[in-house]
């Protein structure tokens, strides 16, 4: 309400106005996550008298999407349609900066509602709530690249939390941070990883269930490449005999992944990246980020 009355007030709120203004606001806020139509349209009407045009349509979005979250349909929202059907990152600040709400079916009506390119204009940090809609969104959203990077979390954060900074949503976790973007643009430079071995990303393949159909392998300085029609080649026994031959100099630097919902995703190890192969195509978060194979990631899906 601070933000609001700042970014849009109309005059001076003397101090018995503010406090009826804030307790007619704050009792709309939570009629409207119960569906309760006189005192949201209190708030609203007090948001249209006190606000000007844009921040009161911003906070009446806001006032509609907890309308939506509590199971309400947005027909029913007791205000004009003006501004309530649009979404955007201000007012998804309003609800994410909120006090933390539990209840998953709300998230789970909420997150449909949004997309993460409006997530990432917001400046959303790493709130409580933001915890909450990204358990939901992570099954739901879609994006096309992310890499890991090192990163120092604090303590409390295990065994992961997201947070939005500078535009990039980030999964941190105590030992590395994950990156998501929309493209390899949006990316830091990927520091050097070290190359795993091959019976590695055989491993990490079984554990994650993303089978490799490509990989490209190294030794010294000569690279060697191994394909199929489109199956799992994890296990063949032509592969067997190659890495043989290569012996413990070798190292895989890159794969292509076939993710459960069928796409394919192009890992390369030596920078860290997961990549959605084809120039428009998106995945799942949650097999982008699982691709990763950690166990904080692999936990996503439970």
């Amino acid at each position: 309400m601070s933000r609001s009355v700042l970014e849009g007030g109309r005059g001076t709120l003397d101090r018995p106005a503010t406090e009826e203004f804030l307790n007619t606001v704050v009792q709309g806020a939570e009629a409207a996550r119960a569906g309760e139509g006189v005192p949201t349209r209190g708030a609203v009407d007090a948001l249209t008298a006190q606000m000007t045009t844009d921040v009161a349509d911003r906070m009446s979005a806001f006032l509609a999407a907890l309308w939506q979250g509590g199971g309400s349909s947005l027909a029913s929202f007791p205000a004009p349609r003006r501004g309530v059907g649009h979404f955007d990152e201000t007012a998804l600040m309003y609800l994410l900066e909120s006090e933390d709400i539990t209840d998953t079916a709300f998230w789970n009506r909420v997150v449909r509602m949004i997309s993460l390119p409006t997530l990432l204009r917001t400046p959303a940090s790493g709130t409580g709530n933001l915890q909450y809609l990204m358990r939901e969104a992570i099954r739901l959203w879609t994006s096309r690249v992310c890499t890991i990077v090192p990163g120092v979390a604090d303590a409390d954060i295990s065994p992961w939390r997201w947070t939005v900074k500078a535009g990039q949503l980030i999964l941190q976790t105590p030992r590395f941070h994950v990156l998501v973007a929309q493209s390899q643009r949006q990316l830091p430079s990927g520091q050097e990883h070290d190359l795993p071995r091959l019976d590695e990303v055989r491993n990490r393949a079984d554990r994650s269930g993303i089978p490799p159909t490509s990989l490209r392998m190294v030794v010294t300085d000569r690279h060697v490449g191994y394909g199929g029609p489109g199956g799992d080649i994890s296990h063949d026994t032509r592969l067997d005999g190659i890495s043989d031959a290569l012996g413990q100099a070798g190292g895989v630097i890159e794969a292509e992944a076939r993710i459960p919902s069928g796409e394919m995703l192009q890992c390369m190890f030596a920078t860290g990246i997961a990549n959605a192969c084809g120039a428009r195509t998106q995945v799942p978060l949650d097999a982008l980020l699982g691709n990763n194979d950690a166990p904080a990631l692999r936990s996503l899906k439970r």
